[in-house]
């Protein structure tokens, strides 16, 4: 059944930017797969969702500047009474790694009469290549790698609550069209019985002045015909408000689109022909669901990293070192004998900070995992729900239209006796009534179980 879903039941989800209607060209019927067409397309909260997503994929841009190589030049000089205290340059490149492990490269140059003897280069200038290397605190956690990997995940999260907000606005869209179509439905069955009472109230007052009827039928006519009429004027006004509420989700080219009063809505019937199989219901895919598990993997990443905060900070540097001199190229050997080394340690002493942090990333980790579980549980709940109400409405639609047939048949059996003589327009009136109140009953029941349907769509077909 699935797979004619996105042919038969909102192919909106085929449907890009291609829509050319204008703002101001006139339609005389607009059809559910249209009306949603312009919504996916133009709704300013569809492009606001987008927003969203374009700025998850900026923050992992910035996540992975990190990563980027570095350079730097420092030169410093001083000159005193004509003489040349110092003149050096010191250029570095540095090049951060993914495990705490970063690599750098120098050049060095310096000259002076008045040099400290840590800067002295001897030929003409002093290579240098190594790396720093965390041997505890961030070599397997460290914040740069955290951020890169959370960041990945906020995106993908994002993409999930982007579906979700596009799948929320679509169905405020369906309900607001859906009712729009109801109001439009009633008012045809309300247009339909105005004419009925006025050709009866016609007919009554012809009886009356041949002298067939007493003049207090044309009475009960006349207010038969009146409240149909005041009950089509009040449908009327109805439609027109309904229809104003499902253009508010209409947009083109950021322009708001006014329905004109003659546009008619239009569903197709077989769209809403669809039933899901329990397979078909499963939420594992929803994005609710989804962009909490990104969430919760994004929590474990960060008391992951406190917990490798708890370790000391140890930090190990080396760097091999080649002169140049006029006379030859750089030497390229590394020679151990030509190296510089440092070894730094460091640990709290009471680690209350790097404590308290593990503990709130702990705290937070364990709220995430049981929203993810509420949300499951609410998810499975309002699916099982919305099927045992969809089951319902179809039940409810089937008698309601037996009854319809019924009353039709009442109406038209005693629409016959009143004409030949044997009924009272009372009579004809209340079965008028009776049908008029089944019509809408039927009405209403089956936009119901089309809300329900699409609510349950929404909740358990996804495209990204």
């Amino acid at each position: 059944m699935r797979r004619n879903l996105s042919y038969l039941f909102f192919s909106i989800f085929l449907l890009t930017g291609s829509i050319t209607l204008s703002a101001q060209e006139t339609i005389e019927q607009l059809s559910l797969t249209e009306y949603l067409g312009y919504v996916k397309a133009f709704h300013p909260f569809v492009k606001q969702a987008n927003i969203a997503l374009d700025e998850s994929e900026a923050l992992l841009m910035r996540a992975r500047g990190a990563f980027d190589p570095k350079f730097g030049l420092d030169l410093s000089e001083k000159t005193f009474k004509n003489a040349t205290y110092y003149d050096r340059m010191n250029a570095t490149f540095e090049v951060p790694t993914y495990y705490g492990v970063t690599v750098k490269g120098g050049y060095s140059e310096a000259e002076g009469n008045f040099l400290n003897p840590e800067n002295e280069v001897t030929g003409e200038g002093l290579y240098s290549l190594g790396a720093e290397l965390n041997l505890a605190k961030g070599l397997l956690a460290n914040e740069r790698m955290t951020v890169l990997k959370q960041a990945k995940l906020f995106t993908q999260q994002a993409e999930e609550e982007n579906t979700l907000r596009v799948n929320e606005i679509l169905f405020e869209a369906i309900e607001a069209y859906l009712d729009w179509y109801r109001s439009y439905q009633e008012y045809e069955v309300f247009g339909q019985f105005v004419d009925n009472a006025r050709f009866r109230f016609d007919g009554v007052k012809a009886r009356y002045n041949t002298g067939d009827l007493a003049a207090i039928d044309t009475t009960e006519a006349r207010i038969a015909y009146n409240t149909r009429v005041l009950s089509l004027e009040k449908a009327q006004l109805k439609l027109r408000e309904k229809g104003l509420k499902a253009a508010n989700f209409l947009w083109i080219n950021d322009v708001p689109v006014q329905l004109n009063a003659e546009v008619r809505p239009f569903v197709d019937e077989s769209s809403y022909g669809i039933r899901f199989t329990a397979q078909e219901l499963s939420i594992e895919n929803h994005p609710k669901l989804k962009a909490l598990g990104y969430k919760v993997d994004s929590q474990r990443l960060e008391r992951r990293l406190q917990r490798s905060n708890l370790l000391p900070e140890v930090t190990l540097g080396y760097q091999w070192l080649s002169e140049t001199d006029v006379t030859q190229n750089v030497r390229l050997g590394l020679d151990p004998e030509n190296s510089t080394a440092k070894l730094k340690v460091g640990v709290p002493l009471f680690m209350r900070k790097e404590r308290a942090e593990l503990e709130i990333a702990s705290l937070q980790l364990q709220e995430v995992s049981l929203e993810q579980e509420r949300v499951f549980i609410e998810l499975s709940n309002k699916i099982e729900a919305l099927q045992t109400a969809v089951n319902s409405f179809d039940r409810q639609l089937a008698l309601a239209e037996i009854m319809v047939e019924d009353f039709t048949t009442l109406f038209e059996g005693e629409r016959q006796k009143f004409a030949a003589g044997e009924s009272s327009l009372f009579l004809v009136n209340t079965r008028e009534s009776n049908l008029i109140e089944g019509l809408l009953k039927a009405i209403e029941l089956n936009i119901a179980e089309k809300v329900a349907l699409s609510e349950l769509y929404f909740n358990t077909t996804f495209n990204n």
